[in-house]
């Protein structure tokens, strides 16, 4: 049975919408008929539940999530197979992907960031010492509620300790950018494997950007093997940027004997930072900022210009200081040349309507400072004057900002997957023109596109790329304002 094509399954599971995919299934918001609740249905693949390999994997997974019940953990209900497909019913977590967080938001504060690696680690140690590995920790697989839990999800490819391996001769488990260098070598994994993963969650909250890049996914499996772990920046406190390593250490004894006492150690480190520390600020001096005072590069020397989607997430470039195409890649920030700024967003492929751009005035923590202060169709002009409406796109005046806007965030929304219709986005500042790279879009219909913003005086734009499946009304409750029935 086809998922997408399907209604109903196990003669009780309305599905919904479509909340994600991966490479064994899709998972899909959907309703509990008899108990007329909420529900989350992942959906093995179809032609997969024919592979009894892969069926045995997924019967396994119900197996290993069923034993697990913990507050930081999403708790399974159900199992079945039904007309040659299975699924697997689960709490349905309401709230936003860490890795959403991540891009809408990094670098986050220590604080932010421990409190949130101590839950994750919490549900690790809980799932550990009920001998299940969950071998493919990352923030996609992290759960963030509006009230602050996170919540651990997908153990599509735990296993049991102890019991016998079912991956294939030469496969490897798990997601490049985490795999822990026992797992990319072959080798046993175990607990500290995900302690490792979770060091690597860390690193990325902390600074926007993963340890180590590679063009593939071998590569990045022989940097996790052989590399150097980089520096934190200088803006993350001594001590949590000391567990972090160590959670990071090449050799699995090297590393915390357990999520318990990776949590431990992270709270330690915390509690040894001076309080007025705690929520500070760190993106200033956690990306290279080039001010527009400084002078003019010498026009001798050549100067690279950033290829799409290359280069370390936390490189800051100058428009002023380049020539040709500027692209700006997912998590790169640039500086603001500037007071007005312009951003106009096209299809190339448009299925029906214009998309629908729209921005918020937000506060210090990210929410919208008033209803008023969200720019869409049925307001285009903020309160304070300085956000407006434009044809399909948005202009800000930050001249014209209120004291208390910390950053201004565009948007942009549609009926249908935005990452399908070959969207394009430009943004002019005064004399200097800018490109987004969006190829990171797949099935989004709502998405953060820049977020600008100002740390001590200096403005900023930073490419976020945070999108919304579901489309604008998870993405705008996301800031605070709910839209009407």
């Amino acid at each position: 049975m086809d998922a997408a094509a399907a209604t109903r399954v196990g003669n009780r599971y309305g599905l919904r919408t479509r909340i994600a995919g991966g490479g064994m299934g899709e998972v899909w918001r959907a309703h509990d008929e008899v108990l007329d609740r909420p529900v989350a249905v992942k959906m093995l693949h179809a032609g997969l539940s024919d592979d009894p390999d892969f069926l045995e994997r997924f019967r396994t997974e119900a197996r290993n999530a069923a034993k697990l019940s913990h507050a930081n953990i999403a708790q399974v209900h159900d199992y079945g197979e039904d007309d040659g497909s299975a699924y697997l019913v689960m709490e349905l977590v309401e709230g936003d992907p860490l890795s959403s967080i991540i891009r809408a938001r990094a670098p986050l504060s220590p604080a932010d960031t421990v409190a949130l690696l101590v839950q994750a680690a919490t549900a690790l140690d809980a799932a550990h010492v009920k001998g299940i590995v969950h071998r493919d920790v990352k923030p996609a697989n992290i759960v963030v509620t509006p009230d602050g839990t996170a919540k651990l999800t997908d153990f599509g490819i735990a296993r049991a300790l102890g019991s016998a391996g079912m991956t294939r001769a030469g496969e490897v488990l798990g997601t490049p950018q985490y795999l822990p260098p026992e797992a990319a070598l072959g080798h046993e994994v175990g607990p500290f494997s995900d302690v490792y993963s979770l060091a690597v969650v860390a690193f990325e909250m902390l600074t926007g950007a993963w340890p180590f890049r590679a063009d593939t996914a071998v590569g990045l499996a022989m940097a996790h093997i052989q590399q150097p772990v980089p520096p934190l920046p200088a803006g993350v406190p001594q001590p949590v940027s000391e567990v972090v390593h160590r959670g990071l250490a090449k050799e699995p004894e090297q590393r915390y004997a357990s999520a318990k006492d990776f949590a431990a150690a992270l709270q330690q480190a915390l509690a040894a930072i001076p309080p007025a520390a705690l929520d500070e600020d760190i993106t200033e001096v956690s990306t290279v900022v080039i001010r527009c005072t400084e002078p003019e590069p010498d026009p001798s020397e050549p100067v690279p210009v950033p290829v799409p989607g290359a280069g370390a997430s936390d490189d800051t470039v100058h428009p002023d200081a380049l020539s040709g195409a500027t692209v700006l890649a997912p998590g790169q920030n640039s500086a603001l040349p500037g007071t007005v700024v312009e951003v106009h967003a096209t299809v190339g492929a448009g299925v029906g309507e214009p998309v629908d751009p729209m921005a918020f005035e937000v506060d210090g923590n990210g929410q919208a400072l008033a209803e008023s202060s969200f720019v869409f169709f049925n307001n285009p002009v903020s309160a304070s004057g300085a956000v407006t409406l434009r044809d399909n796109g948005i202009r800000i005046d930050l001249t014209e900002l209120p004291d208390d806007c910390r950053a201004v965030n565009v948007a942009l929304s549609d009926d249908h997957p935005l990452g399908e219709q070959q969207l394009a986005v430009k943004v002019q500042i005064g004399d200097a023109a800018l490109e987004l790279d969006t190829t990171v879009l797949t099935e989004e219909k709502a998405v953060v596109l820049l977020r600008v913003y100002r740390r001590d005086g200096l403005w900023k734009m930073r490419n976020v790329m945070a999108g919304w499946v579901d489309g604008i009304e998870p993405l705008v409750r996301a800031f605070g304002i709910e839209i009407e029935d």
